[in-house]
């Protein structure tokens, strides 16, 4: 096999892998009574508190690997992991009766507190709204606040790798000038 064979051949399984790539879901997954599956894609990918998430919910049939087209009612609700009982957990944010179409829900949240958090999304066909789907939840860490770029230590930084680098330069100089005569 020559060269431009082999290029070729890259090529060419280049061009079939991208389609799949750029088609790829991001985020978790979970399945619900091997029927349904819920993606959850969030930016950013790892939450801070105080920065708002915006997270994206896809609902797929697993029987048609397709979006579900018929309309459904959602419930979102979140918790800090922890606690002894699922029961008696406490949810920092629940929501009811969110209308989802053609299979896909935006929903932004902001997190107040650091930590792992778990959210639930529940959700029922529009046609058979008694029947109501429990997935399983997600895991999300939420990180704290990122601490604000100080700029005086960056100056300082900035200075001093200044002088060290211009006097290295010169060092370095004066020593290659040596050398040459």
């Amino acid at each position: 096999m020559g060269f431009s064979t082999k290029v070729l051949a890259a090529f060419l399984l280049l061009i079939f892998i991208s389609p799949a790539l750029t088609s790829a879901n991001g985020g978790d997954q979970r399945v619900v009574e091997g029927k349904y599956l819920i993606n959850l894609a969030r930016s950013p990918f790892t939450p801070r508190v105080g920065d708002k998430t915006a997270m994206l919910i896809s609902f797929v049939d697993l029987e048609t690997n397709k979006l579900i087209s018929e309309d459904l009612i959602a419930k979102i609700r979140i918790a800090k992991l922890g606690g002894i009982d699922s029961a008696k957990r406490e949810f920092l944010f629940e929501k009811s009766d969110i209308l989802v179409r053609g299979g896909v829900s935006e929903f932004p949240y902001t997190f107040e507190d650091a930590g792992l958090h778990e959210i639930f999304i529940d959700f029922a066909l529009g046609s058979n709204s008694q029947k109501i789907y429990e997935s399983p939840d997600f895991l999300m860490d939420v990180q704290g606040k990122a601490p604000p770029l100080n700029i005086n230590r960056f100056i300082i930084g900035f200075m001093l790798s200044s002088v060290v680098g211009t006097a290295l330069g010169f060092i370095f100089g004066l020593w290659l000038g040596q050398r040459r005569t």
